[in-house]
C-alpha cells in the first residue's frame, strides 16, 4: 500500500467553465438591468464557491440565484434575446458546476477531467442555445407580440424539467 490520499473536490481549472457560463449570464442580465446583473453575480460567486468547495447545495443556491438574477432582469425591461441566453448561459453554468462537483468527488483533484468536463459542457451549452434560438424564434414569428415574461415563464419551465430531469 501506498497510502496516496484522494482529494474529493474538483481541480481548481474545473471552475473555468462554471465562471465563464456566469459571466455571460451577468453580461446578459447586465443588458436589462444593474440590479439583476449584481445579483446574478452574486449567483455566479456562491456557485463558483460550491465548485471549489465541493458542495452541491452551494452549487444549487447560486445557480438559483444568478437565475433570478436574469429574471429580474427580465422583468425590468430587458430584450428577448439577452433574457434567453442569458437563462441559458445560467443553465450551463450550474449543470456544469454541478459535474465538476460530482466528478471530484467521485475520481478526486489529482485526476484530468478537463476533457470530460468540456465535453458536458459543450454539449449542454449546444443543447441550451439550440433551445434558446427556437425560443427565440418562435417569440419573433408568432401570431402575437407577447411581453417577455411570457418568455422567461417558458424558459422557467424548460429549467425546472432539467433539474427536474437531473435528480
Amino acid at each position: 500500500m501506498t497510502g496516496v490520499e484522494i482529494t474529493r473536490r474538483p481541480a481548481r481549472r474545473s471552475l473555468l467553465v462554471s465562471a465563464v457560463a456566469g459571466s455571460v449570464a451577468t453580461t446578459a442580465a447586465a443588458l436589462g438591468s444593474s440590479a439583476g446583473a449584481m445579483l446574478c453575480l452574486t449567483g455566479t460567486a456562491v456557485l463558483v464557491a460550491g465548485v471549489a468547495t465541493a458542495r452541491h447545495g452551494l452549487v444549487d443556491g447560486g445557480g438559483l440565484v444568478a437565475f433570478l438574477g436574469v429574471a429580474f432582469a427580465a422583468t425590468s425591461g430587458a430584450t428577448a434575446g439577452p433574457v434567453v441566453f442569458g437563462t441559458a448561459a445560467t443553465v450551463v453554468a450550474w449543470d456544469a458546476g454541478g459535474n465538476a462537483v460530482s466528478l471530484g468527488r467521485q475520481l478526486g483533484s489529482r485526476v484530468d477531467s478537463l476533457r470530460v468536463e468540456l465535453l458536458h459542457a459543450v454539449a449542454g451549452a449546444v443543447v441550451g442555445l439550440t433551445t434558446a434560438l427556437i425560443g427565440l424564434v418562435l417569440f419573433r414569428l408568432g401570431p402575437t407580440r407577447q411581453p417577455v415574461t411570457t418568455l422567461f415563464v417558458l424558459l422557467l419551465a424548460a429549467a425546472l424539467l432539467v433539474v427536474a430531469l437531473n435528480r
